[in-house]
């Protein structure tokens, strides 16, 4: 071990480590609000260093929900490389889509298989069996995904536009929104979240909105984050071993 792992990698990630030790350790019966502030603090503050030191000079000009996102999106699982339709249905719907040429929005708005209208779910004769139907992330697409699927409807399109927009809508970028902004700022979770426990709640994000219904409502249980920040931690060292760089700040 050379003197840059030994006194400068290893000890910043044997810290953060002890860090997410100490929010496994709370009664999350009792400290959840405690748990969650702490958590998302913490991947909060590891992305910036990350944006610093392995993505140095990539993301000087993005916000810190981009950075947010893309650091989960590297580390945390294939889970957060998808796009939640729902929030791409509404976002379309509000009128989001200045950017975006016409015929991109209008894909945009049915890709995944959405109705005309999320109308169909105010009423109670309603008989789609889909406005009953809790939604699944196994309904959802990657970025890749839907941008592939664009840019074969829509040859003109600009691939790094269509990007830009729909990073806004990937999980990571939902979830410095609707938890890490609301636990930080509001001290509360965001509106379009939920802490129920739901099939396979600890193990990966979960809808409480139906298949088709806008705008989503997505949960992203403590517990579940938990064991994301735990494989940030480690996939972020091993990176930084690789390449020997020092994540720490300068002083």
């Amino acid at each position: 071990m050379n003197q840059i792992e030994l006194y400068r990698i290893k000890p910043f990630f044997d810290w953060w480590r002890r860090k997410q030790a100490f929010i496994n350790s709370l009664d999350l019966s009792e400290q959840r609000y405690e748990a969650n502030a702490l958590l998302y603090t913490s991947l909060d503050a590891l992305s910036n260093h990350w944006a610093k030191s392995i993505r140095k000079g990539k993301y000087d000009k993005s916000g810190k929900r981009i950075i947010f996102n893309a650091f989960l999106a590297s580390y945390g699982g294939d889970i957060f490389k998808l796009v939640s339709l729902p929030d791409v249905w509404h976002r379309v719907t509000q009128g989001e889509v200045s950017k975006l040429p016409m015929d991109v929005s209008v894909f945009l708005r049915a890709i995944g298989g959405c109705k005309a209208t999320s109308a169909l779910y105010e009423y109670e004769d309603d008989l789609d069996m889909d406005a009953y139907t809790t939604r699944s992330i196994s309904d959802d697409l990657s970025l890749d995904d839907i941008v592939n699927q664009t840019l074969t409807s829509s040859p003109n399109a600009i691939q790094s536009q269509l990007e830009e927009w729909l990073v806004y809508s990937q999980y990571g970028a939902i979830v410095y929104k609707q938890l890490r902004n609301a636990y930080i700022h509001e001290g509360q979770p965001g509106k379009r979240t939920h802490d129920f426990k739901l099939c396979d709640w600890e193990e990966k994000p979960t809808y409480r909105s139906s298949v088709y219904g806008t705008p989503p409502v997505m949960g992203f249980s403590v517990e579940f984050m938990l064991g994301v920040l735990k494989q940030c931690i480690d996939e972020f060292e091993a990176e930084a071993l690789k390449l020997q760089i020092d994540p720490a700040p300068s002083k």
